[in-house]
């Protein structure tokens, strides 16, 4: 599916000498960038690429900040050698920086979405200082009178009326669509998803936790908390989704929703099962779930899905399966399984649940597929919805990346070599390949 990218006027008074100047100053004036960036004290280079003329005139590749702790020292234009006095190298090309600067967007989260590259420096410092950066561009200069983009904060379309009676039956009207892509994954369901969490053999994975130090099973506790509790949100907010496919006579994905809570369910015996098989004692997981945890899981999860109960309207479908499909499963789960797999296999360790957790991986692989099929299908139909989406997405992956920084926060080394940068890097390629093949 293609959509129309969208086009910004280039302004012929951006990135002048006297818009750089103007800069310096409103960033010296700025009681917001004062406090944000007080704790932030880095040489950096906003890049554009390919080089403007503007830029060309100078011999510049862009512009060099020297900030020291809420203030700026040294705007001015940046030439190459300027980069490896940099701690920072950002690199986007004119029209998203002018975009990013009239829209006051967040730069941590477009390098998260791909729209701006990290050349130099760390994904963690810069996610960490995020609020800095955001108010360091906010303070750049703006020479158009309205946002480049009109943003769209409500679909109108009405929802479709409850269904009191049916007038009909594919079946016995023209017979299943055997070809959709929902029936060919009902299929692979069918085939790949027949697995029972009570035949997986925990009896080496119990005589191996035994043998575990301390930290090793607090680490290992800590990263079951969360995966424990997720899958049982999905399986109990997933059934409105269901209800609304319901709703509009959509059979072919109402018969793979089945599976696909079926699949859920398995998924939440099966942590139940290895904390009741191989823990010897049950420990207090709640206490792993941090302010940013409850914040998706506990909140928003069952509200973007219950919402689907009193609205069913495009828009509120998108909300539900950008927040299930898009970030909770293609994002989250998927970079945490991904590690936690890893960290047990290189260590020969647990094989029940590194078992348990393959089947699972093969499971969520099909979710995400039918959720990139929904959202592609709802954005064909209403394509004015790809900004409120985006919008969306945007809020919930910023929390996704606090979840990430939050499991990291209570350990100055953690057990089996698992890094921060890693998760991060991991779970952003994961959300940019799903965005790629939206469109969007």
């Amino acid at each position: 599916m293609w959509f129309k990218k969208k086009t910004v006027e280039i302004n012929k008074d951006y990135f002048t000498e006297s818009w750089i100047n103007e800069w310096k100053e409103s960033i010296n004036s700025s009681d917001s960038y004062h406090r944000d960036g007080s704790e932030w004290n880095a040489p950096l280079i906003l890049k554009i690429d390919p080089i403007p003329k503007i830029l060309d005139v100078q011999n510049a590749i862009g512009f060099y900040l020297n900030l020291q702790y809420g203030k700026c020292m040294e705007l001015r234009y940046a030439k190459s050698a300027d980069v490896d006095r940099s701690d920072l190298v950002l690199s986007a090309d004119e029209q998203t920086w002018i975009r990013m600067i009239e829209e006051k967007k967040d730069p941590t989260m477009m390098i998260m979405k791909g729209k701006l590259k990290l050349e130099k420096g760390s994904l963690v410092t810069l996610s960490t200082h995020r609020k800095a950066a955001k108010s360091l561009l906010n303070t750049a200069p703006v020479y158009s009178d309205s946002p480049s983009v009109e943003r769209i904060k409500a679909n109108l379309k009405e929802p479709p009326s409850v269904r009191k009676e049916h007038t009909g039956f594919v079946t016995t009207k023209k017979g299943l669509d055997f070809d959709s892509f929902p029936m060919q994954l009902f299929q692979k369901a069918k085939k790949f998803g027949i697995w029972n969490p009570s035949d997986i053999n925990f009896s080496v994975d119990r005589e191996q936790w035994k043998s575990l130090n301390k930290e090793e099973r607090t680490i290992l506790i800590h990263l079951s908390s969360l995966f424990m509790a997720g899958e049982e949100a999905v399986t109990l907010d997933l059934l409105p989704l269901i209800q609304t496919i319901s709703k509009e006579g959509r059979i072919e994905e109402e018969i793979f929703l089945t599976s696909f809570l079926w699949e859920e369910a398995k998924h939440t015996e099966f942590f139940s099962r290895f904390v009741a098989e191989v823990m010897i004692e049950r420990p207090d997981f709640e206490s792993f779930h941090g302010v940013f945890y409850k914040k998706l899981f506990y909140q928003k999860l069952p509200f973007y899905l219950n919402a689907l109960f009193t609205d069913t309207s495009p828009l509120a479908q998108l909300k539900a399966s950008g927040t299930y499909n898009m970030i909770v499963e293609g994002t989250l789960a998927e970079t945490g399984y991904e590690a936690y797999h890893t960290m047990l296999r290189e260590n020969d360790l647990l094989p029940g649940l590194q078992k348990g957790i393959t089947l699972l991986k093969q499971d969520e692989s099909r979710h995400i597929a039918y959720g990139l099929f929904l959202i592609n299908r709802l954005l064909a139909d209403n394509p004015e919805l790809k900004n409120p989406f985006e919008d969306h997405l945007e809020e919930l992956l910023n929390d996704a990346t606090n979840i990430i920084h939050e499991i990291f926060e209570p350990y100055d080394v953690v057990p089996f070599g698992l890094e921060k940068e890693w998760f991060l890097d991991y779970a952003i390629r994961q959300f940019q390949l799903r965005m790629n093949k939206l469109g969007v």
